[in-house]
């Protein structure tokens, strides 16, 4: 990998100072993005607002990245135009972690403000992982509540002040109860099974890096289906950055990897998860949280868990199968404990963060900032 970023150093050191020939557009917001092809999540929500707003010229560099070497030929020429691009902005938003802002930025004229593609983080990232490059020469960051500042602040190499409590607009969702129910009714048109049964979602974080590729967690979702018998159903929401699962094409649980998160909360009956940060969404409906965590002892060790999961996790931690099984069906969910955290993590829990995250814009926009 560190090959690859020398070349690809040395490819963008040539453009770099044919980028610095242009003006900064003083209006110009440029979303980048590595996960997506196209606007999703916060970005997608931002994107309408600043639309609404017409203020702005507002361009795109959205590239979905996949092992592979037609991929990384693709990438280099994406990275070249996203030199460009980055160096005429006066506001560059990002949804993951950028090499051109961190090699190529222009010292003046040009911010970066980073909307992570989560509500906050549980295991490490950014700088506080060991990196083939360092992040930097980004502005600013929003988080949810004050428990996240200083992990975020070291992973992206930000000041704390910078660091702006804004909440995370794709939560806004979570406290939209109509939005909630006409969720529930679709799933559950489209997937009958649905109905009348304990709905189990699993929804893990993968395993694996960007350049090597990513694998799902081994689980043994048929003998736990089996295990629970027919009044539970079990649904699979593999992490975006999951290919091709071993339950794509299972007939005994429902396989969802393109519906959104938030639809699947609305009829989930309990969380199965890890160490993704969706954890914290699925707070909001103060429904059960569970944890399988198998490999617990080494993910603590790499990448790093960021406090300490057994004391802080809201729900009972598993390891085994059949320990998920039980504690499905015969754990109470420590309520206290829950609630606790939720109180931690959210500051605003008034549906309004995408006003907050606008307003911060508007406001590095003009120089307020």
């Amino acid at each position: 990998m560190k090959i690859k970023n020398l070349i690809l150093t040395l490819i963008l050191a040539i453009f770099y100072p044919f980028s610095l020939l242009q003006k900064v557009k003083k209006n110009k917001i440029t979303f980048i993005s590595l996960e997506s092809s196209s606007l999703t999540r916060d970005f997608k929500i931002i994107n309408n607002a600043l639309i609404k707003a017409d203020k702005y010229d507002l361009t795109y560099h959205l590239f979905d990245y996949t092992p592979g070497l037609k991929n990384q030929v693709i990438y280099i020429i994406k990275c070249i135009q996203q030199l460009f691009a980055i160096n005429q902005s006066h506001l560059v938003l990002l949804d993951f972690n950028n090499f051109v802002v961190s090699k190529f930025k222009r010292k003046h004229g040009v911010k970066v403000l980073q909307l992570w593609h989560a509500t906050g983080a549980i295991k490490k990232f950014g700088n506080s992982v060991p990196r083939d490059y360092k992040i930097k020469h980004y502005d600013y960051t929003i988080v949810n509540s004050e428990f996240f500042v200083d992990d975020f602040s070291k992973a992206f190499n930000i000041k704390k002040e910078n660091v702006k409590i804004t909440g995370i607009p794709e939560t806004d969702k979570l406290f939209n109860h109509q939005r909630i129910n006409n969720n529930s009714n679709y799933l559950k048109e489209k997937y009958p099974q649905l109905s009348n049964k304990i709905v189990v979602t699993y929804a893990p974080t993968f395993r694996g890096r960007f350049g090597t590729g990513f694998q799902e967690l081994d689980i043994d979702l048929d003998f736990i289906q089996q295990a629970l018998g027919d009044d539970y159903i079990i649904i699979y929401k593999p992490h975006p950055l999951i290919v091709h699962s071993k339950y794509e094409h299972n007939k005994n649980i429902i396989y969802i990897p393109h519906e959104s998160i938030e639809k699947v909360f609305a009829v989930t009956s309990m969380l199965v998860s890890d160490y993704s940060a969706i954890v914290y969404d699925y707070m909001v409906s103060e429904k059960r949280i569970i944890a399988f965590v198998p490999d617990l002892d080494d993910y603590a060790k790499t990448p790093g868990i960021l406090f300490d999961y057994e004391k802080e996790f809201p729900g009972v931690i598993t390891k085994t199968n059949q320990e998920l099984v039980d504690a499905i069906r015969f754990v109470d969910p420590d309520r206290d404990k829950q609630i606790k955290l939720y109180d931690r993590v959210f500051k605003y829990k008034d549906g309004k963060s995408t006003d907050r995250v606008v307003k911060l814009i508007q406001d590095i926009m003009v120089g307020e900032l």
